[in-house]
């Protein structure tokens, strides 16, 4: 599982490789925290290349969706096969998740 992130002016892009699950917790929240302090307007969490998402990954994705709500910054989550969604709420997280058939037993 790694990381990786690249800011771009008012935008930031974190891509996850492997499986996003609470290990990779502490770096992720870092990032998202580095990147309300930059005062980014859009954050992009590209899952294209996880292998899987598991219960603690899927939290820590629910609550950058609220956090994002809150500052009105726009949550996009891009899944393998090209599908990207523009999340609002926090509960579009897990819908997101599981409509993506591979990681339906990932928890």
């Amino acid at each position: 599982m790694a990381l990786h992130s690249v800011l771009l002016d008012d935008e930031i892009i974190l891509s996850v490789e492997g499986l996003f699950d609470g290990g990779l917790a502490p770096a992720y929240h870092q990032a998202v925290e580095d990147a309300y302090a930059a005062e980014v307007r859009r954050l992009v969490v590209d899952l294209t290349m996880a292998t899987a998402v598991d219960g603690g990954g899927a939290a820590v994705l629910a609550a950058t969706a609220a956090g994002c709500a809150a500052r009105d910054t726009h949550l996009i989550i891009a899944m393998p096969g090209g599908v990207e969604a523009e999340i609002r709420d926090p509960a579009q997280v897990r819908l997101l998740l599981r409509s993506f058939e591979p990681w339906q037993d990932a928890g």
